[in-house]
């Protein structure tokens, strides 16, 4: 099985807004129905799952008022790593070897032709993991902020993992795409958004 993970579970404090971030409206919709968008238009993807927490009580609010089929874990919300492996034992009790991709809820231009593709590319190769990296010159011609960089890369926060709570052996995926770099963590980072919302949704 292939499952999309959207963590939709963090604090979000950087975005500085009165809403929890997955319902901050980019051109009046929610970041994270964006996201869920894209996923039900995947191919590839089997089920979706939506990992929330205490921190974003509304958000499941809202998820719980879509008539849409997906699966809402409850996790701590106190640290992504931690929420990580809650999720990974979760599907481990099921099967060690169904495929996880990860998305955050703040992405949402990653569009369902990138996710098919980044799981078609993790398809054909042996290792267990893939995180997908962004050259950093994609944020600097856009204007947008970074947290790090290495080699160059900034990760996009779209990663895959093989359900079992080990750590695994990582191939990487450098994708030269303004989608993978679009994510919405600051106001500038909204506006940015809001220009080439145009471009991606028109």
């Amino acid at each position: 099985m292939i499952y999309a993970i959207l963590m939709a579970g963090g604090m979000g404090t950087r975005l500085k807004v009165p809403e929890e971030k997955p319902l901050f409206k980019l051109h009046d919709k929610p970041l994270i129905k964006y996201v869920l968008d894209n996923l039900n238009s995947s191919k590839s993807i089997d089920k979706i799952v939506i990992a929330v927490s205490p921190n974003t009580c509304e958000t499941t609010k809202y998820l719980k008022s879509l008539d849409e089929d997906f699966i809402i874990l409850d996790t701590s919300g106190k640290d992504y790593l931690k929420d990580l492996s809650y999720i990974l034992d979760y599907f481990e009790k099921m099967s060690k070897e169904d495929t996880l991709l990860f998305i955050n809820a703040d992405l949402p231009f990653i569009s369902a032709e990138t996710i098919d593709y980044v799981l078609d590319y993790y398809s054909k190769t042996d290792k267990d993991a893939l995180s997908v990296i962004v050259p950093v010159e994609i944020f600097k011609e856009l204007g947008l902020d970074y947290s790090y960089d290495f080699n160059g890369c900034v990760p996009s926060g779209l990663n895959i993992l093989r359900s079992e709570n080990i750590i695994q052996d990582e191939t990487q995926l450098v994708l030269k795409k303004v989608e993978l770099a679009l994510n919405i963590n600051t106001i500038p980072d909204s506006e940015i958004a809001e220009k080439l919302y145009h471009e991606y949704y028109i």
